[in-house]
């Protein structure tokens, strides 16, 4: 039967997305009336403006992510990260979240996170280019001892708003940028593939950032089109796209270990391991090199 490849609309896009995710949670079963939830955590000064802050993203599968930490330059080295580590852990436990991860650059706070606990689950060599990225995780059900700052911050710890988590990305963001020299913006390459009566049979959302490294957020092929060769035909025109536009390699940053054949058949590594998540499974970030 052909198929036709055609731009995703954001409905498809959005439809492709949430199969996969229930496809997942076929496979792992989130914890009973959980729901994704993002935290905010931030410390201001007299007049309420933002020195410090951090958010945190929790799963159904009630794993965290401490995927924002950000502090303010002048007030660094003051013990205002490692509040914000304290608060995101304790709230992370109060939702019953058995781990945290997180991802850092080398330009960024790696010494911090290793200080707090957390253990380093590989490496992302050249992401951006001539740099490295740390995941790491951290066990929140097993007793650990809490790294304790040589200065302690005795500022307040404020719960944050939506307008507050985008003023803390986007200075995290400006301090990336800072970094490494970047051009352009993010170029989305979603696709679909369509039978001939215009039916969805399978998806790609995926991009290109502007380190030029190609992304793939998901991939998913609906049941009845499975083991024709779709997904291979849509990881293939992404990697033809993204080498195209100058992009040296693909991550795929979330990939389990029922996803992680299918990728491995097609030239991709494991540049990280991430045991026991979800519970008894494992996550990992892989990488190819274009």
């Amino acid at each position: 039967m052909p198929y036709a490849v055609k731009r995703s609309a954001r409905k498809d896009s959005q439809y492709i997305d949430r199969r996969l995710e229930e496809y997942n949670d076929s496979v792992v079963p989130p914890e009973e009336g959980a729901e994704e939830e993002d935290l905010v955590f931030k410390i201001t000064d007299g007049d309420g403006k933002i020195l410090a802050g951090c958010i945190v993203e929790i799963d159904p599968w009630k794993i965290a992510e401490l995927d924002i930490l950000w502090v303010e330059e002048p007030y660094r080295r003051q013990g205002m990260g490692s509040a914000l580590i304290h608060a995101a852990e304790r709230a992370a436990k109060e939702k019953g979240c058995r781990l945290m991860l997180l991802g850092t650059f080398d330009f960024q706070a790696r010494p911090l996170y290793e200080k707090h606990g957390y253990t380093l689950c590989g490496t992302i060599g050249d992401w951006p280019k001539g740099h490295e990225n740390y995941p790491f995780r951290k066990r929140l059900d097993q007793p650990y001892e809490e790294y304790v700052p040589s200065k302690v911050c005795t500022r307040e710890i404020l719960s944050g708003t939506e307008e507050d988590a985008e003023i803390i990305s986007d200075r995290l963001g400006a301090y990336n940028d800072a970094q490494v020299n970047l051009t352009g913006t993010y170029e989305k390459r979603n696709r679909k593939l369509v039978d001939a009566d215009g039916n969805l049979a399978a998806g790609i959302i995926a991009g290109i950032d502007r380190w030029k490294t190609g992304h793939i957020h998901a991939l998913y092929v609906e049941e009845p089109y499975r083991r024709q060769g779709l997904g291979s035909r849509l990881l293939a025109g992404f990697e033809r796209a993204a080498k195209k536009r100058g992009a040296e390699m693909i991550l795929v940053l979330t990939v389990f270990d029922w996803q992680v054949d299918f990728f491995r058949k097609h030239g991709y590594f494991a540049a990280a391991e991430i045991e026991d998540c979800p519970a008894g499974h494992r996550t990992y970030m892989m990488k190819k090199v274009l």
